[in-house]
């Protein structure tokens, strides 16, 4: 077993202990976790500031180490990377699926157009409907620049 999940370990059975006791106990070892962390993250925070006057290499291949990484994302002192664009514009026509299915619509991703224009089909119902103006910016635009703020443009294809 190597020392991170010693780690764990410990910390799991640490929980266990706490999970057991009553309120005001585990409302003190949680106040005492928080303020442990306060520190970590405070200490954290001006580690990174200095090694990033020093040497920006080092910071960035300090990230590479999956425990550091966790640990700074923990603390949010760094950002989780962002899902590529293409996904986060099919999670956003996910999103309102359901609310097209309603009326027998749907929208298709045809294509996104660099750099910030998008590519829809309107479909079933939603294709013809005097409404489709409307649902297009109202429901699909709004979904999308949502999820993908560089998104400046949604176009209909026919």
């Amino acid at each position: 077993m190597n020392k991170i999940e010693e780690l764990v370990d410990e910390i799991k059975r640490f929980e266990e202990i706490i999970s057991e006791w009553d309120e005001s106990q585990r409302c003190v070892a949680t106040g005492l976790k928080r303020a442990i962390e306060d520190l970590h993250k405070e200490a954290l925070t001006r580690f990174i500031k200095s090694l990033k006057q020093e040497s920006m290499s080092a910071l960035k291949n300090a990230i590479k180490d999956e425990v550091v990484y966790g640990l700074l994302l923990y603390h949010e002192l760094i950002k989780p990377p962002k899902p590529p664009l293409i996904k986060r514009v099919k999670a956003a026509l996910a999103a309102i699926r359901p609310s097209l299915q309603t009326h027998s619509g749907d929208v298709e991703f045809i294509a996104i157009k660099e750099p910030d224009k998008v590519e829809v089909k309107l479909i079933g119902n939603c294709s013809n409907c005097p409404s489709s103006t409307l649902t297009l910016s109202q429901l699909v635009e709004t979904a999308i620049k949502e999820y993908c703020p560089e998104i400046k443009q949604v176009i209909t294809v026919k």
